[in-house]
């Protein structure tokens, strides 16, 4: 089934979440605020990154902070990245998935 967008008449299957010509968010999540372009970033995926690959920053580039993950990079042979991030990995780890996502809003901006 077919609905209307209501930013720019464009035709979309009932199911979409956004408009393909506009990119309007539609139905529920219009009403909601969401934003259809946020990607969610699994919270396993980066503490077990943070853990394995910290020192090197790879869970900062995978979690969206280039910034943060070319100083672990650049300080990696200080061994001090390493130890920052297997404290990351162990509070990653312990928080819900809420927190984890509302952590990553306020890092965002």
């Amino acid at each position: 089934m077919k609905v209307s967008c209501g930013q720019c008449g464009q035709r979309v299957q009932l199911s979409d979440v956004m408009c393909s010509e506009c990119r309007a968010a539609l139905h529920l999540e219009a009403l909601a605020g969401v934003d259809p372009l946020l990607s969610s970033k699994s919270r396993r995926l980066a503490a077990w990154l943070s853990l394995l690959l910290g020192g090197l920053g790879v869970h900062k580039f995978y979690l969206g902070q280039p910034l943060k993950g070319g100083l672990y990079l650049a300080f990696s042979w200080t061994l001090v990245p390493t130890a920052l991030g297997v404290m990351e990995a162990m509070r990653t780890f312990r928080m819900n998935t809420q927190q984890f996502q509302f952590r990553l809003r306020q890092a965002a901006g």
